[in-house]
């Protein structure tokens, strides 16, 4: 397997060459169970786990490899099995809130290059959900491709197009993952040595068009229920090897999405109504009740929805909660990070007391 085939480039060599022993194997994580991982190297697939001193040394669960990393690798020749020494630095890194109440990152891909946001011309179309992966994606710099779904069954599809480009200036293709209709549009974005990721909710068809991609039956597909809510067939990220070249990580369809972003994604996704807002009366203007905004005025003569406006208000305020949320979380790692450095200090001194 060539490693240029997987994405490998120039810098993931300088820190090879640099932090890496002669026993050490390169490789890219391609599925991930718990602590288990299947890698690809230069030599083919292999199993591996997490070494315990590669789990003693982090902080939090960020640094825990995902699906799409590239990692060092060493045989344990006690237990002959592989296990993961080094995490290599990432490019980037789609990631979210963790579910629920705790602040913590989850990593969903890492070392991105293109994202397909995929999406149907149904019941389960909805703008405000894209505005948030695109939030996400502009974020890490990765180049996101709108894939609009199902339009088999829809034949008013051109006016769900419309509205995507109302949003985003993305490429949007609009195919039917069911018989194949527009499949070779997608192919024009997939190449040897870049990764996409595959992002939507459950239901629009992402297994479905990975088959069609592949041209038979890889991934399991489910049937949409009645109201046209999707049904979760795929339970784990996984990188996959396209037959013409490039690779796609498969995810999931994300029930809960939380951002996790330092807000520039939500100003890139809104920059129409960040252009106007400089515009207004006043520089703190909330685009409320204030005399000279823009803003209103823009949404009284049709050039902004609101519900888009309210959505842009929703994810700033949403950002800025986040924003405290991340300042405690790093605190945190701060604190870890120091207490981890007193207790080695420590044994190191009582190590030297003993003898």
């Amino acid at each position: 397997m060539d490693l240029i085939d997987l994405g490998w480039n120039p810098a993931y060599t300088k820190f090879q060459m640099k932090n890496l022993d002669k026993q050490s194997i390169p490789g890219r994580i391609i599925h991930q169970s718990g602590r288990q991982y299947k890698i690809i190297t230069k030599q083919g697939e292999c199993t591996a786990t997490l070494s315990n001193s590669y789990l003693n040394d982090i902080n939090d669960r960020s640094e825990i490899p995902a699906v799409g990393d590239w990692v060092a690798l060493n045989k344990d020749a006690v237990i002959n099995r592989y296990q993961i020494r080094l995490l290599f630095p990432r490019k980037n890194k789609l990631s979210r809130k963790t579910v629920g109440e705790k602040s913590e990152e989850q990593i969903i891909a890492a070392n991105i290059d293109i994202v397909f946001v995929v999406t149907s011309a149904d019941q389960e179309f909805n703008l405000r959900r894209l505005e948030r992966y695109l939030a996400m994606i502009y974020e890490i710099e990765a180049e996101p491709v709108i894939i609009l779904n199902k339009i088999d069954k829809n034949l008013d599809f051109e006016s769900y197009k419309n509205k995507i480009a109302e949003i985003c200036k993305s490429p949007i293709v609009a195919i039917s993952a069911k018989n194949g209709r527009n499949i070779e549009e997608i192919n024009s974005f997939i190449s040897k040595g870049k990764t996409i990721v595959l992002i939507g909710s459950s239901g629009v068809g992402k297994s479905t068009l990975i088959n069609q991609l592949f041209g038979y039956s890889r991934q399991a597909v489910g049937e949409t229920r009645n109201d046209d809510k999707g049904r979760h067939v795929t339970s784990s990220r996984e990188l996959i090897m396209l037959p013409n070249g490039g690779m796609m990580i498969d995810n999931p369809g994300i029930r809960e999405l939380q951002l996790w972003s330092s807000g520039e994604g939500v100003s890139k996704v809104f920059e129409d109504i960040k252009n106007i807002a400089r515009t207004c009366k006043f520089r703190d203007c909330t685009h409320e009740h204030e005399p000279g905004c823009r803003v209103q005025e823009a949404v009284e003569d049709g050039r902004i929805s609101i519900d888009r406006l309210n959505s842009y208000r929703k994810l700033l305020r949403e950002n800025e909660y986040l924003q405290l949320r991340r300042n405690k979380y790093e605190q945190r790692k701060k604190d870890k990070q120091r207490g981890k450095l007193y207790r080695k200090v420590h044994d190191l001194q009582r190590l030297k007391g003993k003898k």
